[in-house]
């Protein structure tokens, strides 16, 4: 059983990995110019369900950073929405 729980601890940090991989070039893109508000959610929706892997919360951070003075009220949205889902 010890092996079996090994073998899903480990998929979860490459599945967590990969998404970082996948998000990096997109949040790249979505920093360096300004997005519409629906493509704004869209990306934190998908940050938000790898959030409690630290390097993909850095990405999700650095997003909300980059928007909070353009879409106030969507990033107090998606803050909220992090700390309801990931803190205790």
């Amino acid at each position: 059983m010890d092996e079996g729980i090994f073998q899903i601890a480990e998929q979860i940090v490459q599945l967590n990995q990969k998404a970082y991989e996948v998000c990096l070039p997109l949040v790249d893109n979505a920093c360096g110019r300004i997005v519409s508000e629906d493509e704004l959610s869209h990306l934190l929706d998908y940050l938000l369900d790898f959030a409690c892997d630290e390097k993909v919360l850095e990405l999700y951070k650095r997003v909300c950073r980059r928007y909070l003075y353009v879409y106030p009220r969507c990033i107090q949205f998606y803050v909220e929405t992090y700390r309801e889902m990931w803190t205790e």
